[in-house]
Formats: C-alpha cells, sequence, structure tokens
C-alpha cells in the first residue's frame, strides 16, 4: 500500500504519516497488544480506503461526522461490498477513531452506533461438497510428485478434511507441527483471535511430510518459517503463500474437477469437513471441537444441511488415489 499523507486528526499537522500512525496505533490496541502482522495490515488497508474517499470529496478525517459516515456506508453498499465487509471496515474505523479519543486528540467518535447493513444472505443455506465430490477435488489433483502437486494436495486435505479456514493455512508455520507424548502429532492453529489445535488424518500428516521434505527448508519471515509457500517458474521456492494465493490453488481445482460454482471456494471446503462430519456423528458438539467453533450454535447450523447423495464421513475420502 502506497505512503498515505493528509491532513489529519486534531492537533497533528499537515503532512501527518496516517498509516504510520495507524499502524503504531492498531498495534498497541488491537488484540491486546498481540495482533498478528497481516491483521494489522488489513486494518490499515480499510482506513486508507475511508480517507482516500474523504480526500476526493473534500473531507478532513479529523472533523468527519456521522453522516459523513453513513455516506460512506452507502457509498460500500453501491460499490455491492458484502454486509461482513462493510462491518469490517466500520468496525476498524470505530477503534481507529476512538484510539484518537482514548488519546485526547478528538472530542468524539463519529462511527459509534453506526451499524453495517443487513446481511440478507446470512440465513441462506451453507455451501459444501458432498462427499462424492470431495473425492472428485482430490482426483483433479495430478500425481506427478512436483513440489506444487504435493503442496497444493497436502493444503487442499488441511481444508477439506480437517476443516482449516484460508487464513490459517496462510498463517501456518512449520514449528507449528508438534510431536505429542503418545508418539502422535498434532498442529497448532493460528485462528481468528485465538489459537488451538487439530489432530491430522495419519494420510493428511503423510502429505504434510511428503511436500515439506520435498521442500527443504525455507527462510522464515516474521511469523516463522512458513507452511505454505508460493513456488515460481522451475519449482522454485517463494515466500509464505497470501490469501490470494491459496484462493488461486483451491478454485484452479474446483474450476479442474468441474465442481466450481457461485459460493464454492476456500470457505466450502471447511462446510464441507463440518457437513460431512454432522451426517457421520449427528453430534453438534463433535462438529465444534473439530472446527473449533467458539459456540455450538454456530456448528449447529450443520444440522440443517441435506445431503445430495449417500452421506459418507470425511474418513471414507482419500487423500491419496
Amino acid at each position: 500500500m502506497s505512503e498515505i499523507e493528509v491532513t489529519t486528526l486534531v492537533p497533528f499537522h499537515s503532512g501527518t504519516n496516517l498509516k504510520q500512525l495507524a499502524g503504531e496505533w492498531f498495534r498497541l490496541d488491537v488484540a491486546n497488544g498481540d495482533a498478528r502482522p497481516d491483521t494489522i495490515d488489513t486494518y490499515l488497508n480499510h482506513i486508507a480506503l475511508w480517507t482516500e474517499w474523504c480526500r476526493d470529496r473534500g473531507i478532513n478525517p479529523a472533523y468527519a461526522t456521522p453522516e459523513d459516515v453513513k455516506t460512506y456506508r452507502q457509498f460500500l453498499v453501491t460499490c455491492e461490498a458484502k454486509a461482513s465487509t462493510i462491518s469490517l471496515k466500520l468496525t476498524t474505523m470505530r477503534r481507529f477513531y476512538q484510539a484518537a479519543m482514548d488519546r485526547k486528540l478528538i472530542d468524539y467518535n463519529p462511527v459509534a452506533g453506526i451499524r453495517a447493513p443487513r446481511d440478507r444472505e446470512a440465513k441462506e443455506k451453507i455451501l459444501y461438497l458432498s462427499a462424492g465430490e470431495a473425492e472428485l477435488l482430490f482426483r483433479a489433483v495430478p500425481r506427478d510428485g512436483t513440489l506444487k502437486v504435493l503442496r497444493d494436495r497436502a493444503l487442499i486435505a488441511l481444508m477439506a478434511i480437517e476443516g482449516l479456514r484460508r487464513v490459517e493455512i496462510m498463517r501456518g508455520s512449520v514449528q507449528d507441527i508438534e510431536t505429542i507424548p503418545d508418539g502422535g502429532r498434532r498442529v497448532l492453529i493460528h485462528g481468528k483471535g485465538k489459537k488451538g489445535y487439530i489432530y491430522p488424518r495419519e494420510d493428511t500428516l503423510s502429505a504434510l511430510d511428503e511436500y515439506l521434505t520435498a521442500r527443504g527448508s525455507v527462510d522464515p519471515d516474521h511469523q516463522g518459517e512458513p507452511l505454505f509457500i508460493s513456488i515460481g517458474k522451475g519449482g522454485k521456492p517463494g515466500g509464505r503463500l497470501s490469501r490470494i494465493g491459496v484462493n488461486h490453488i483451491v478454485d484452479t481445482y474446483l474450476l479442474k474437477a468441474g465442481l466450481k460454482r457461485p459460493g464454492i471456494s476456500c470457505h466450502a471446503l471447511r462446510h464441507t469437513c463440518g457437513h460431512l462430519l454432522y451426517q457421520a456423528t449427528r453430534d453438534p458438539k463433535v462438529v465444534q471441537e473439530t472446527l473449533r467453533h467458539s459456540s455450538i450454535t454456530t456448528a449447529g447450523q450443520y444440522s440443517h444441511t441435506e445431503e445430495r447423495s449417500k452421506a459418507r464421513h470425511t474418513r471414507s475420502i482419500p487423500v491419496k488415489l
């Protein structure tokens, strides 16, 4: 993101670097001072979009009013932003202005009390792959033993079989794979604001081992040695895989398997795990523990899914074909 030079919150003078200022505040205030770098970057992007919108309309962000914020909200609606996206942007702005209030730089928070539009799609049926479709997805991954396909198979297994989110794939590091006293292994997951463990199937771990062995060690970044990396021409290892990179991998194989349709992408693989697990156990508590939901109510959504073919648990879906 480019540097943003704007006249900003009083008493700061013209030329204050808003990106630097917001970054410092977020690092201190978000997640009790322990926010991940990618979270900070997301927040900074939200603030950048807001200030650019203000600048284009001759509005000083320091003196923005609730009406300005509502107008910005309407702008996001006309851009067809999802309700969840608008909610996150407003939350970020609210926290930014609250940080300024806490430091006695402004007298009021113009975003306080302003809500995102109602999510009209929130109650729609969740989207997932059937067990048969999940098998087709794995069959779409080649078996040529290249580093790329070894990476892709392990990544898809962690999402569709173990239920990881896209962001959890992106944040994973090699040191998160731990050996436990009984000789088994578990993986530390860096989720939405909290951490937790999963205990993958043996074939998922085997796919992960094959990929890491073929890849070898790579240079660590600020989060550690990346678990999943980008792969350049000729199989050259790159840096940590981005969210866009994860999207591209999943969508490529969904298209190849003839499974790509509206709403079916990365998160549908997590829903696939939850759906098939509920079909096998009929126990929302098991789904909650597996997917690490904070509320059993969230896990209970899978009780409303309808299998499109004979119900089978993920154990019947082979990672390696």
